[in-house]
């Protein structure tokens, strides 16, 4: 009978905790949404993957940028700023204080330019000499950025899920946004 009753206790609290769930509010959904990062979920790991594999880096160093994102989203930072709501469609502000590694990566290439003889091998330049360098300097930086984010949801069936990130948005929650050539 003790058995019975802890069962029925979990049933009810696991029915309760779904129907919570299922009742998200924008903001709540976009929290989740930026705990993945933070938290490193496999989804967010498995997309990284899929990204890294189009970079054209050695397996050393796509592990080494692996670990150097990874690192940027455990430290992400994040405050909701606005929610608002237009039927089955919100758009939530948020502001977001990622590493900044965009500045990380322009100044290895600026440094790559100032000089070029250092990455050369055998009197040619050696790709794979400056990944290092610019994976280094990346993974040593400590500057911090903040931005300013819209994610936008839609309600189905009750149920709030969040559009598919533009472009300017993930490079944002990357920190590698490019924000010298912002016309915002």
């Amino acid at each position: 009978m003790k058995h019975a009753f802890k069962y029925l206790i979990l049933l009810i609290t696991l029915i309760a905790l779904g129907g919570c769930i299922g009742k998200m509010t924008p903001s709540e959904k976009t929290e989740e949404f930026l705990n993945r990062y933070i938290k490193n979920d496999p989804i967010i790991i498995s997309e990284l993957d899929t990204y890294l594999s189009k970079q054209g880096l050695s397996n050393d160093q796509r592990k080494k940028y692996k670990d150097i994102i990874l690192n940027e989203y455990a430290s992400i930072k994040y405050e909701i700023k606005e929610e608002s709501i237009d039927g089955d469609n919100a758009t939530v502000k948020t502001v977001i204080d990622v590493k900044d590694l965009y500045r990380a990566s322009k100044d290895a290439e600026d440094y790559l330019l100032e000089n070029p003889e250092e990455f050369y091998t055998d009197d040619e330049y050696d790709k794979d000499k400056f990944n290092n360098y610019k994976l280094e300097t990346m993974e040593k930086s400590s500057l911090r950025i903040d931005y300013t984010i819209n994610i936008k949801l839609k309600n189905k069936d009750g149920v709030w899920t969040i559009e598919e990130l533009d472009n300017e948005t993930l490079e944002k929650i990357h920190g590698i946004y490019n924000y010298e050539t912002d016309e915002s």
